[in-house]
């Protein structure tokens, strides 16, 4: 009886659970539709399953943020605005309640799980990038004559299934990227898997490299320069890494309108050019700073924050539309919304999972983690649906997956 309601629970959590290893297949705006199948299978879960201990301890750490960016919203003047925001970042809530206190302890089959997923989620991404590319054959657009990073991130958002920002198309392949090298590390021998896998692994670069995200790029080449500097010994599978990478540079990044030329053209900082992307982001930067300056204790609460920056905006001459252009960097925009507490508490999140990632060893989750916390300096990724639904499901699942392992005694909890 007992194993049959394990093989129930499962089964339900598998479902669950496998809807986001097909999340960057799944249309932009059905994207909650993952979540709401997630928080049924759970609920489903906790109702068949005798009572579980839960980790409230860990609940009550990681959904701190979204109290406080709650209380922030009655210190907008625009409440109704900072509502809407509040509502969209709801994920930093629900997954923590979600894996803290409804799945909780469990004694589920976790590795079974976990394999699904991965390979889920991997071959998903192959999916979306053979789909991406043929939609670059294809599309069609006369702003665009040249098949340069622009044509191709225009034609990522403009479609109709797609419709997904090439920011967080850029996060879903990287992620993937770093699944592809964990398999590398299971395979002992050099085989047809390690092609197929080096193939497949060249294949999601050209995508990433195609669409040029500058800050998610070099976001995950951190990854992989503390994930060699963390080894103990510099092995041939790690020279084979720094070889693919490398050469998918010189390979794969377009010359035609290469994206990183902007950094180091001093021309980006001088006067703001509305179409080089690096240009933008150094007056959102200036003006975020500028903002935090002025009120740096409380911040503007999150209602706000837009109409501080659209104000700074227009002192600086700019032609930005008004709430289009954001912080660009969510660090900044936690401590314009919340004030000093908002961003000290944010930072200790991320510290804690970094803390629990080392604690149980898990390399993928630490992996992870880099990536996000670089990519955070360049992106709001927590302002909208798609960066804030996947980051808070794949981050709180690994941290609940490690808990249930075992690897460690978890006495406090």
């Amino acid at each position: 009886m007992i194993k049959a309601q394990n093989t129930i629970s499962t089964y339900l959590i598998l479902v669950g659970v496998s809807l986001f290893g097909i999340y960057p297949l799944i249309p932009h705006k059905f994207e909650s539709i993952s979540v709401l199948l997630l928080v049924l299978c759970s609920l489903v879960y906790r109702i068949i399953t005798p009572k579980k201990s839960t980790f409230k301890k860990t609940f009550f750490v990681v959904s701190s943020i979204y109290f406080i960016l709650f209380l922030s919203v009655w210190f907008s003047d625009d409440i109704s605005r900072g509502l809407k925001k509040i509502e969209t970042t709801l994920s930093l809530l629900v997954f923590p309640i979600i894996f803290y206190l409804l799945l909780g302890k469990s004694n589920i089959d976790l590795i079974k799980i976990k394999s699904f997923f991965l390979r889920g989620y991997y071959i998903s991404c192959l999916i979306f990038t053979t789909i991406s590319f043929y939609l670059f054959e294809i599309y069609e657009n006369s702003k665009y004559l040249t098949k340069d990073s622009n044509f191709y991130r225009i034609a990522i958002f403009d479609n109709e299934y797609i419709g997904e920002h090439p920011i967080y198309v850029s996060i879903f392949i990287s992620i993937a990227i770093i699944f592809g090298f964990s398999f590398f590390d299971r395979i002992k021998k050099i085989s047809s898997k390690n092609i197929i896998l080096a193939f497949s692994q060249f294949y999601l670069l050209s995508l990433l490299l195609m669409l040029m995200s500058k800050g998610v790029i070099l976001s995950l080449l951190m990854v992989f320069i503390i994930k060699l500097f963390r080894q103990k010994k510099f092995t041939k599978v790690h020279f084979f890494y720094l070889v693919l990478i490398l050469t998918s540079f010189f390979v794969l990044i377009p010359s035609k309108n290469n994206r990183f030329k902007e950094i180091i053209d001093i021309n980006s900082y001088r006067k703001l050019d509305e179409n080089n992307s690096t240009s933008i982001r150094f007056v959102n930067y200036k003006c975020g700073l500028k903002s935090l300056i002025k009120s740096p204790i409380f911040g503007y609460g999150i209602g706000d924050v837009q109409e501080q920056l659209d104000q700074c905006y227009q002192e600086e001459n700019t032609n930005f539309p008004k709430k289009r252009y954001n912080t660009h960097n969510q660090y900044l925009f936690i401590w314009l919304s919340s004030g000093i507490l908002g961003f000290i508490i944010f930072i200790g999140i991320l510290f804690y999972y970094f803390k629990k990632s080392l604690q149980f060893k898990d390399e993928l989750m630490f992996s992870i983690l880099v990536l996000y916390s670089f990519t955070f300096l360049f992106e709001n990724v927590l302002s909208r649906q798609s960066g804030v639904i996947f980051f808070c499901f794949i981050i709180n699942y690994f941290l609940w997956n490690n808990f249930n392992t075992k690897k460690v005694l978890l006495t406090h909890e």
